[in-house]
């Protein structure tokens, strides 16, 4: 019998020896009923973690095990690829076949060199682009992977900040990076009276392009989304005192000045200083807390919050067929096309941290 632990040591052998493709222990299910339409982490018991694609309603289709806790995806429809990025400071990503379960390769980080959680393919889906630090320094990077050379890396692009968290793709190529500012030694933060958090833009080339940030430096920029065009949403972790409670989301329009959210000092104070996951629609934006087990809504027109909802660890946010696909680590989902208008069912799945649209 192969038992989790037993899948686990041998993904990290896998992941410290070669990153040659190999198939999963077992874990994978071939069914084709349901179609795969989101992929997220998850906790499976103590010291047991998968990767899971799910149909449109969250209900688990396939698992993957994976060597340590996972964090964000990233997703080719072209390859019909998916990679799973280690939570930070993360030591490895993993490139898997979402519809066949097959697992493409495990890349370990190099030397001296961790991962941040997130990545992002280029439009054309033919590089991955994976946020990154320098341990010691935390010097960020963004590492750029051949996909067609089996996803070597062949650039690195720097010199925007200490600490990248979560990069997305723009319509025009660039990337949008939320910089954190945060040095850390493991997940222990060491300059929080000198943090530089920022978000930034750098072009297909590494060119830094534009940088702003907002006016409290302890706000670490860390998650984002954009609208499907040209402005890009931020979600902070606040660094601070313990008893202020500063808004945590922010829209930024390129050539703009940052826009914060609105909402009460003391609905800030259900998301508990962090923001995980957001989302956005035409009209809504959608953000969650699993600190808070909460999540917000916020008219785009107005910036201001029209819903405040609990969720027992809320966790991912998408959206499809313009309604948000919102995932719990108590294994809820929820599907909510605007404001007091939802469903809920148990996926039987501990989701955790973050949720990818699959198209």
């Amino acid at each position: 019998m192969v038992t989790n632990q037993t899948r686990r040591t041998l993904l990290k052998a896998a992941l410290f020896g070669s990153a040659t493709p190999f198939l999963p222990f077992g874990c994978a299910s071939t069914t084709d009923q349901a179609s795969e339409a989101l992929i997220g982490c998850a906790i499976r018991g103590r010291d047991a973690f998968s990767v899971v694609v799910a149909d449109q309603y969250g209900k688990p289709i396939r698992q993957l095990p994976l060597p340590d806790r996972g964090h964000g995806i990233a997703t080719s429809t072209k390859h019909r690829h998916a990679v799973a990025f280690a939570r930070r400071p993360g030591e490895f990503f993993m490139v898997f076949d979402y519809h066949t379960g097959e697992i493409v390769s495990l890349h370990k980080a190099q030397d001296k060199r961790h991962y941040y959680g997130h990545g992002v393919y280029s439009l054309d889906q033919s590089l991955l682009f994976a946020t990154e630090g320098e341990r010691g320094t935390s010097r960020g990077i963004i590492g750029v992977y051949d996909v067609q050379k089996g996803y070597k890396k062949i650039a690195e692009f720097t010199g925007f900040g200490l600490g990248p968290h979560e990069v997305i793709i723009m319509p025009d190529s660039t990337l949008a990076i939320g910089v954190g500012g945060v040095h850390t030694n493991g997940r222990e933060p060491l300059n929080l009276s000198e943090m530089k958090p920022s978000l930034s833009y750098v072009n297909h080339n590494g060119e830094l392009v534009d940088q702003v940030s907002l006016p409290d430096h302890h706000l670490s920029i860390r998650h984002l989304a954009h609208d499907g065009s040209k402005t890009v949403l931020c979600g902070q972790q606040y660094r601070g005192e313990p008893d202020e409670y500063p808004a945590l989301l922010a829209m930024h329009t390129a050539g703009g000045e940052m826009q914060s959210l609105e909402a009460e000092p003391e609905q800030w104070a259900r998301f508990n200083h962090y923001i995980a996951s957001i989302a956005a629609t035409s009209d809504w934006i959608l953000a969650t807390s699993p600190r808070g087990s909460c999540y917000g809504i916020w008219s785009k027109q107005t910036r201001r919050l029209v819903e405040l909802a609990p969720l027992p660890d809320a966790s991912g946010v998408v959206v499809q067929d313009q309604a948000f696909r919102i995932s719990s680590g108590a294994g809820n989902v929820v599907t909510q096309p605007k404001p007091q208008f939802k469903t809920e069912i148990k996926s039987g799945i501990q989701w955790d941290n973050h949720w990818s649209s699959i198209g």
